[in-house]
């Protein structure tokens, strides 16, 4: 008898999730994705989760409108509220989720704390990505 195998978000969620500062410039967090190999960085308040901004938010929020990327604040573009998961849901569900919301990352939050970041890549891929070898 086979035995069913489950993958979970943990298993294919790319962690750590790169955060920075809601009054971070776009521009600083253009080079921060680019030096990451990222497409997207959550926006903390006091080191607390509030908002993610994407590479898509970039080019549809501040380059297509011609606005200065080294004045434009996180804050200002970024997507709020966040959609979140537990690192123990599904990759199902999380499909699931996604596609309710119509959006292409969940922030996985576990017991309280952002732990990762699982996009679609993740899910069709069915691998993680370790930020952390673009880090060091």
């Amino acid at each position: 008898m086979a035995r069913e195998f489950r993958l979970e978000v943990g298993d294919v969620m790319t962690y750590p999730a790169i955060t920075e500062d809601e009054d971070t410039s776009v521009a600083e967090i253009s080079k921060c994705m680019k030096m990451s190999g990222i497409g997207s960085v959550v926006i903390t308040k006091e080191d607390k989760p509030i908002g993610i901004v994407t590479d898509r938010d970039i080019v549809v929020k501040v380059m297509m409108k011609n606005r200065n990327p080294g004045k434009v604040k996180a804050k200002e573009i970024m997507s709020s509220p966040l959609v979140t998961i537990g690192s123990d849901a599904s990759l199902e569900r999380a499909c699931k989720l996604l596609l309710e919301k119509g959006i292409r990352r969940l922030l996985v939050i576990d017991d309280g704390e952002l732990v990762g970041i699982v996009s679609l890549r993740n899910i069709v891929t069915r691998e993680p990505l370790h930020v952390r070898k673009y880090l060091f």
